[in-house]
């Protein structure tokens, strides 16, 4: 029997797919983990033959997992569910070696197929000491039916044969004949043998013709130094993005010695300093060898624009467009984005650049998906929120908090966030459908040996998020549920220590709900806070009758929540 590892820090999720997996085609062996951390226990104790897991979870993540799989497990195949699926996200998920995600919310009958198909192609085995044209020649002459897995560093390509012809390559962002080109060019190629994967024929030429042409682009490369210099520049350009100025400063002053008339090295070199002068200085060098470049021609623009509103000479970077901006400026005069959350952040006037900011985003995307960075998240949240994608800015701060909780810079912006949302949430401001929030660390709150679990029942996702993420701050595990029947439901699985119960549900009202755990004599001590937009002495009174321990309006103040919690705690 297979053994299947699922990993969500959503409880319905996984007892869904326990029991939809049991059940199938003679039942698999499922084991789940609610988080990265408790999934590489299960890996490093357990034989697992498959791996469905989410991306964003607390503790460790998704990506940091696949990262330590690609590692230490990369025989056992993937398949990611999530949420939040996008063209980005597949390719970084292609990147590292995932080629299976479905979106939520699935038909259980897709992730069956999704399994079986995976399970099908499996790994058989690695070849050794055969260099990559060589082995292929033996398939050729075999006539065998195969996918090859091919990892070289960082990236991984996959070819497909039939019947002993390339019919189809993949490699990163390229198809076909390129990325079959691209994967024989690669050293040190490590070839994993896996099933045959259903393809359609993309490429024409004979495998003959290809490993020729592919030799020939490979002694290109050898003999090219300028190839290898443009690696050191895009490496330093990928730690400049991540804020690694230092080790990216030191980069380029390197590749600018052997390579003093790239404008691409000055421009980045004029990017990552923070002196004006030397700022100037640099982005002239760089219009002088290529005045027409675009690039070039809008950093000139901003280096303008700074000069007549930045003072002082030493400067920091906007981080969505690189402009120069005053040390303590609060918005980028340039594309208009706002750089933190200050007071007056929810109030001003939002005219910012969109473009700037959506390539920010993808610029950040691909930051976190490659390393664990605090300023990419941080960075990547204020760009959702300038825009405001509220559900983004959410769970990004929320995990930028959780990354740093020592630092009380984010804290104390998050808590300016939450008592923003917490107000606003009963408008129509917010309308994203917010994911449920699991289990959150503990900062300041309770300090007993277990957490107190606190059942939330609101329909609102925005007004769920929030209680959550600010009940999770403060040390409690958060159960939730959207309607009436669900929080009966959870009432069963889990006991709660107190239950925030919104009073305006669809299918069953509060004040119903309310009288049925009164009713109950294993659930009637369990105190019950009423949370409405209703107020008005009768509504409270009909909550007082029904056995409601208080009844707070919303909109509310977070921490007036917080000190009602801890009242009837």
């Amino acid at each position: 029997m297979k053994t299947i590892l699922v990993i969500d820090d959503d409880k319905m999720i996984l007892r869904l797919a326990t029991e939809a997996l049991k059940d199938y085609s003679g039942g698999f062996n499922v084991m789940t983990a609610s988080n990265g951390k408790q999934a590489l226990q299960i890996l490093s104790a357990s034989s697992v033959d498959l791996v469905i897991t989410d991306l964003k979870m607390p503790v460790m993540d998704g990506y940091e997992l696949l990262s330590y799989m690609s590692k230490h497990h990369r025989n056992i195949p993937v398949i990611v569910m999530t949420g939040f699926g996008s063209p980005e996200i597949a390719k970084q998920l292609k990147q590292k070696g995932v080629l299976h995600y479905i979106e939520k919310p699935f038909e259980i009958n897709v992730l069956r197929e999704k399994i079986s198909d995976v399970l099908a192609v499996g790994s058989k085995g690695y070849i050794h000491g055969f260099t990559l044209a060589n082995f292929l020649q033996a398939v050729e002459v075999e006539q065998k039916t195969i996918t090859l897995r091919i990892r070289s560093k960082r990236r991984v390509g996959y070819l497909h044969l039939q019947e002993g012809e390339l019919i189809d390559a993949e490699a990163e962002e390229l198809m076909g004949e390129k990325a079959a080109f691209e994967i024989l060019c690669w050293d040190d190629a490590e070839i994993e043998i896996q099933g045959i994967r259903k393809r359609k024929r993309s490429i024409d030429s004979s495998l003959m013709n290809i490993l020729l042409e592919a030799s020939r682009m490979k002694d290109e490369r050898a003999d090219s130094e300028e190839t290898s210099q443009d690696d050191v520049l895009d490496e330093a350009v990928r730690l400049a993005e991540g804020h690694h100025f230092k080790e990216a400063q030191s980069m380029i002053a390197g590749y600018l010695k052997d390579n003093p008339r790239s404008h691409k090295g000055w421009l980045w070199c004029s990017r990552i300093i923070v002196v004006m002068k030397s700022i100037e200085a640099f982005l002239n060098n760089a219009a002088k060898l290529a005045p027409d470049d675009p690039e070039i021609m809008e950093d000139m623009k901003k280096l303008s624009l700074a000069k007549t509103c930045v003072k002082a000479n030493q400067v920091r970077r906007c981080p969505f467009c690189w402009s120069p901006v005053e040390l303590r400026s609060a918005q980028c005069a340039y594309c208009k984005s706002h750089l933190f959350i200050h007071d007056r952040f929810f109030t001003s006037q939002r005219n910012v650049v969109p473009e700037i900011l959506e390539k920010a985003i993808e610029r950040y995307t691909r930051v976190i998906g490659r390393e664990k960075n605090i300023n990419a998240h941080y960075y990547l949240s204020i760009a959702h929120l300038n825009l405001e994608h509220w559900e983004e800015t959410l769970n990004l701060f929320h995990k930028t908090v959780k990354l740093a909780p020592e630092k009380k810079v984010f804290s104390d912006q998050l808590h300016k966030l939450l008592n923003y949302m917490a107000l606003e949430s009963s408008t129509d401001a917010f309308q994203a459908d917010l994911p449920a929030q699991k289990k959150d660390s503990p900062s300041d709150g309770p300090t007993g040996t277990e957490k107190k679990k606190i059942l939330v029942v609101e329909d609102s996702p925005t007004t769920r998020k929030v209680i959550s993420i600010t009940l999770g701050q403060k040390g409690y595990d958060i159960i939730e549920a959207r309607d009436g029947l669900e929080a009966l439901s959870r009432l069963n699985e889990e006991r709660p220590d107190l239950i925030l119960l919104d009073i305006i549900l669809p299918k069953m009202d509060g004040y119903k709900i309310l009288s049925i755990i009164k009713d109950n004599a294993l659930f009637k001590d369990i105190p019950v806070i009423m949370l409405t937009s209703k107020d008005g002495m009768i509504n409270k009174w009909k909550g007082k009758r029904a056995g409601a321990a208080a009844y707070l309006t919303k909109p509310f103040k977070p921490e007036i929540l917080v000190e009602s919690i801890e009242k009837y705690l």
